[in-house]
């Protein structure tokens, strides 16, 4: 039965990494890239001007919009991993 577990576990790890990884690489084409970093101003995924708190690059960053659902998603990804590993202890 460990067997099972350390897979489903592996399998976790495996697609934290890979979203994360993918998350980090969309993040620094925004910022590094002029055309992309507009788009996502545009969009409001990143904040620009005044309402910066936390700035990247040429007054570009996280406003204190994109902290709270940047926290919301964080929250969402500990209760869902809370509820898979709950499910998977509760299996054994």
């Amino acid at each position: 039965m460990s067997s099972t577990s350390s897979t489903e576990d592996d399998l976790l790890t495996l697609m934290f990494m890979v979203f994360g990884g993918m998350a980090t690489g969309a993040f620094s084409l925004g910022v590094l890239f002029n055309p992309i970093r507009e788009w996502m101003v545009t969009h409001q995924l990143l904040a620009q001007g005044e309402a910066v708190v936390i700035p990247f690059v040429d007054g570009v960053g996280f406003g204190w919009a994109q902290i709270l659902v940047v926290l919301g998603l964080l929250a969402g990804v500990i209760a869902l991993g809370v509820v898979i590993h709950r499910r998977v202890r509760d299996r054994v």
